[in-house]
């Protein structure tokens, strides 16, 4: 019978990363993601009048810590107290920190996305897939893919095929996404949480 050694370099992960990332429980803690909007609870009788959110979800979800959460149809995501999702007047919690700019910005958007329709999504699909590409460049540099390789999966073989690869553009725009890569994975992820789009 062989010995069971504990395991060495392993590390543990707040979220199974075996589960889909759709399938994950998910907690936005807001003191390290103020981009995220924070609903508190039915606001008190003042009179105020407040927009309906809840028309608005795409998706909503409790996780395993009993904490609400919802997504609307551009990927911003509000997490509330219990039962601010559901109620007819709710309000935004921002607290007096450090991140003061950055929650009223996101307040902002929400209130310009729910009553005059016209905020811009928080990432724009032209950066959301620069993200993507970025982090796919660098699982494949470190599943031993060569920049060739990645360029191939990206944009064909053929449109690979069409300049010399030595002063390829496409050459240098993979060595820009992998080093764009390398950033996010070391810090540029806590930009995103802080709403610090580059």
């Amino acid at each position: 019978m062989a010995e069971e050694r504990p395991l060495i370099g392993g590390c543990d992960f707040p979220v199974d990363p075996d589960i889909a990332a759709p399938d994950a429980p998910v907690f936005w803690r807001p003191d390290f993601a103020p981009a995220v909007v924070n609903l508190v609870a039915k606001l008190p009788d003042f009179g105020l009048q407040t927009a309906s959110i809840a028309k608005h979800f795409t998706e909503r979800r409790t996780d395993e810590h009993g904490q609400p959460w919802a997504l609307l149809p551009d990927g911003a995501v509000l997490v509330a107290t219990s039962g601010a999702l559901d109620a007819r007047s709710v309000g935004v919690l921002i607290p007096l920190d450090d991140h003061w700019p950055i929650r009223v910005a996101a307040a902002e958007r929400l209130r310009l996305r729910l009553i005059e329709r016209t905020a811009d999504p928080p990432i724009t699909p032209q950066r959301r897939e620069r993200l993507k590409r970025a982090l796919r460049c660098i699982d494949g540099r470190r599943d031993g893919a060569t920049y060739r390789a990645i360029a191939t999966a990206f944009f064909g073989a053929r449109r690979v095929a069409e300049e010399p690869w030595k002063t390829s553009s496409l050459k240098a725009q993979i060595a820009r996404l992998a080093a764009y890569g390398r950033t996010l994975i070391a810090r540029g992820h806590e930009d995103l949480l802080r709403g610090k789009l580059k």
